[in-house]
């Protein structure tokens, strides 16, 4: 049994954005026109145009209209991917019908798009976004998009993320491995196949340096705890710190590992991060670098 008919429009903040208007009501009319063909027909995204307008409201008094055409590609899910402004109209037509190699069909009809997904078909993952987009390796990121309920393994570059969790099916988190300072994209693989490259899914590895751990996570207030710093890209650290407090003394053991004796406490049962500094930056804090004066 096929699926319901699912509407393929802009949404409304897109459309403001657009139209550089931000009141009112979108008005559009939305025609479907093939299966992209960069992405190769049966498994193409819907790609289409469509006619937005508004005109001035909410108690101002013009008679402006705004409007604009735009070139459109929708997934599988009916989720917007990419708009850009046409400089002139496009030819449609507004009784346009096509079915894909899967069965997956497009329509116009009464100036709306509409796509139906065939039973069975399951779409490639799509990555529309990462949070934070760039960092170290070990770098925990999340990863929006649509598809990933199913999702089987994660990328970075040619390299798998070092764990990845599937919060629903449009969010991913995600660790990333160890690269170097480059940018790769990001893309996520499931039944259907693996996401196509775009310019939302690029990560930027950096040598800031990331505390990963420390051991123990806490010490006494006189100071002299000698603590175990993990993490990445510590080589030539010339910082190392105690919730602001320059550690007593510290050693630079490898890239990976820093032993430094903590500083005397503020007071007992006071928390703080413990930081890290290199040339290329400070680490982030985390509750990774959390260290406790006692006693």
């Amino acid at each position: 049994m096929a699926s319901s008919p699912v509407s393929l429009v802009v949404p409304p903040a897109t459309a403001f954005t657009v139209l550089g208007h931000d009141c009112g009501g979108i008005n559009q009319n939305d025609f479907i026109t093939q299966f992209d063909p960069a992405r190769g027909y049966t498994k193409g995204y819907p790609e289409g145009d469509a006619y937005l307008w508004t005109s001035c409201s909410c108690g101002k008094a013009c008679s402006t209209t705004y409007k604009a055409w735009v070139s459109t590609i929708w997934d599988f899910t009916g989720a917007l991917v990419t708009q850009t402004v046409l400089s002139a109209p496009p030819t449609v037509d507004p009784a346009l019908s096509l079915t894909d190699g899967h069965g997956n069909q497009i329509y116009n009809q009464t100036n709306r798009a509409y796509l139906v997904v065939a039973p069975g078909f399951v779409p490639a993952p799509r990555v529309a976004g990462l949070s934070p987009a760039s960092g170290p390796q070990g770098t925990t990121i999340t990863i929006t998009g649509t598809g990933f309920s199913a999702a089987t393994a994660v990328h970075l570059g040619t390299k798998p993320a070092i764990s990845f969790t599937i919060n629903s099916d449009t969010s991913i988190t995600a660790v990333t491995p160890s690269g170097s300072t480059n940018t790769v994209p990001v893309t996520v693989t499931g039944a259907g196949g693996t996401s196509a490259k775009n310019p939302s899914d690029k990560w930027t590895y950096t040598l800031q340096p990331r505390v990963g751990s420390i051991s123990p996570h806490q010490g006494t207030t006189d100071g002299g705890t000698k603590v175990t710093i993990t993490g990445n890209n510590f080589t030539s650290a010339t910082y190392v710190a105690f919730d602001g407090i320059p550690a007593t003394s510290f050693k630079v053991t490898n890239p990976t590992t820093i032993t430094a004796v903590s500083p005397p406490g503020p007071d007992s049962g006071v928390t703080g991060d413990v930081i890290v500094g290199t040339a290329n930056g400070y680490s982030a804090t985390s509750t990774a670098d959390l260290f406790t004066w006692v006693g």
